[in-house]
């Protein structure tokens, strides 16, 4: 009898063992399947997002390329009207959209490093999507070399532009000045001492010194003269009588009138600047 208790229980004892055993590999099991759950829920879960993303980037990259072929437009009619009016602001306008494409090219490069690293990370590497971002990548390259050459090119017609504009300001300034010269006349009043000391008038003719006339001296110097311009001097004030004051200078006497302001003062009036200035130094003689 002792020997069927002992082998009963032996029996317990082993079917025991053997569903804990069965249940221990279950709970694995199940951790196992629940793991691979979570795993292919993430890597679904990636997918989408990817999908997402990818669909996003490559509306982007395409809008970033209509954006850049139509600054392309624009810098094409910049760069000719460029080459007609030489102006500052179109310059301008031709860098700033040239850097408006280098931001969009360097945006959608980024863009497709970052789609291409994800598509790996996600597992969704296909022939396919793979072609689609390599494609847009050359056109972005092809797009890179085109506007090195235009920065060339424009860099190329800014030495030529400020080449230009120097000669330009080079003749302004030649202009300037012979305006400037051909505006300047000279004029001086004094008396006849003053003006034979300073070797600007002369006498000659005459017989036994008698009815000399007074003339302009050949080489007096014209630090002698005050300086006016011809554009504003419509007229000149005289201190002194009309009586007392000659034009000795050879002026033609209908391009301009002596007239008496008072008995100490006399002007004289230009009437016909281009006539009178005809002779660029004025000799007002003075009788003491």
């Amino acid at each position: 009898m002792k020997k069927y208790i002992v082998l009963f229980v032996s029996l317990l004892i082993l079917f025991g063992c053997s569903d804990k055993q069965k249940l221990t590999q279950l709970e694995e099991k199940n951790a196992q399947l629940e793991t691979e759950y979570k795993l292919l829920t993430e890597q679904t879960k990636l997918r989408d997002q990817f999908i997402e993303e990818y669909t996003r980037t490559i509306n982007e990259v395409y809008d970033n390329l209509e954006r850049i072929r139509k600054r392309e437009g624009l810098l094409s009619k910049y760069s000719k009207d460029l080459e007609k009016q030489k102006t500052v602001s179109l310059r301008e306008k031709m860098l700033s959209n040239i850097e408006s494409i280098d931001a969009y090219l360097r945006s959608s490069k980024k863009q497709l490093k970052k789609l291409k690293d994800k598509m790996y990370s996600a597992q969704m590497q296909t022939a396919s999507l793979e072609e689609t971002i390599n494609k847009l990548n050359e056109t972005l390259e092809e797009k890179e070399r085109y506007i090195t050459e235009l920065k060339n090119q424009v860099e190329q017609l800014n030495v030529r532009i400020a080449r230009a504009e120097e000669e330009l300001q080079q003749k302004e300034e030649t202009i300037q000045t012979q305006t400037r010269r051909l505006n300047t006349a000279y004029y001086i009043i004094a008396n006849e001492k003053e003006l034979k000391e300073k070797g600007i008038i002369e006498e000659k003719g005459g017989i036994f010194g008698i009815r000399k006339a007074k003339k302009l001296a050949p080489g007096f110097s014209k630090s002698d003269f005050m300086v006016t311009d011809i554009a504003s001097t419509n007229s000149i004030a005289i201190n002194e009588n009309i009586k007392r004051v000659k034009i000795i200078s050879p002026h033609n006497p209908e391009s301009y009138h002596l007239v008496k302001k008072d008995e100490k003062q006399t002007i004289l009036e230009i009437i016909d600047p281009e006539e009178f200035w005809k002779i660029k130094y004025l000799v007002i003689l003075t009788k003491s």
